[in-house]
């Protein structure tokens, strides 16, 4: 990624009303840096309302986390001993609540400015006439989820998809309308119609996150883990990464099966924290925890940091 530093000092100058005064960049302190810090980024001084920080652009398009975005911030900060702000190129909107959470500062010209440091955070100047599509329909997920995780849907009639999910054919139906319409897939075909993804795996994955939400829709309590019961949330994270798992099990169970055995659950009390998910999780699930994306989902807005660490690596270790 290349940045024309100028444009972003006169960028800067027009939102504030005061002049940006560019700075040559201390090499000594840029030498101090881990080499792989100090190869990863271009760095720029400025001088911005009487305060000197220093831009660090990345060289290549940026894969950090926000996570690891506040741990390079921390350390440049620490030997820069002044503000660090990063330029980035863009932002995906799920992310922009994690970088805020983590107080990182960073710039995307003409759209954002978030440096709390400086009390400074400006959204959105050039607004756009776009409307955002609804959040996904849990059974559009699902579909979703299960071409990702499961198996290739590609071809799969309604008919055929109303089977595998145990759904009745007009809920398949809504969810498959709605994917075809903020295009996630095409339905092809004249009377009998099939499915065809707009793009498979990681790709399908990131396009779709922003409008993907949690599966959990309430939480009950047990004393014992409910039949037709799979491991979640922290208890999951656990078996996926290094996560320590809690004392006490946390599952996932669907509506139906919450639905089943209602008498034998409790709204606050109980040894046993039970999910009830929106869909089926048994539907993504090889094995007795849940999928790894409904449990990123599930996890990712959470305010505990070691969390936020082992999301990035749930999604660092998929297999695609």
């Amino acid at each position: 990624m290349k940045y024309n530093i100028n444009k972003i000092s006169d960028y800067l100058n027009e939102l504030i009303g005061n002049d940006i005064n560019l700075l040559p960049t201390e090499k000594e302190a840029v030498a101090k840096l881990p080499f792989t810090l100090a190869n990863n980024y271009d760095f720029h001084d400025m001088e911005i309302i009487g305060n000197r920080i220093t831009v660090a652009v990345p060289t290549e398009p940026n894969e950090c986390s926000p996570m690891q975005l506040a741990k390079h911030q921390a350390k440049m900060m620490d030997i820069f001993e002044h503000i660090v702000v990063f330029a980035l190129d863009e932002i995906e909107s799920y992310n922009l609540t994690r970088l805020t959470r983590a107080r990182v500062n960073f710039i995307v010209p003409n759209k954002i400015i978030f440096i709390p440091s400086l009390m400074m955070v400006l959204k959105e100047v050039r607004k756009s006439n776009k409307t955002l599509p609804d959040t996904m329909p849990p059974v559009a997920q699902l579909i979703l989820l299960y071409h990702i995780q499961v198996k290739n849907l590609n071809g799969m009639t309604t008919a055929e998809l109303a089977n595998i999910v145990s759904m009745a054919y007009p809920t398949i139906n809504v969810a498959l309308r709605w994917l075809e319409r903020n295009d996630f897939i095409e339905l092809m075909g004249r009377k009998q119609k099939y499915v065809k993804f707009a793009a498979d795996g990681k790709e399908l994955w990131k396009k779709a996150l922003p409008l993907m939400t949690s599966p959990i829709e309430c939480t009950i309590y047990a004393d014992t883990k409910p039949l037709e019961s799979l491991l979640a949330n922290e208890t999951a994270m656990g078996h996926y990464t290094m996560l320590a798992e809690p004392n006490n099990p946390i599952v996932a169970i669907s509506k139906a099966t919450a639905k089943k055995y209602s008498s034998l659950f409790n709204k606050q009390y109980g040894d046993v924290k039970i999910e009830v998910w929106k869909y089926a999780p048994s539907l993504l699930s090889e094995n007795e925890y849940v999928d790894r994306l409904s449990l990123y989902l599930c996890l990712k807005d959470s305010n505990d940091e070691r969390v936020q660490i082992e999301c990035d690596t749930l999604i660092e270790e998929m297999k695609w």
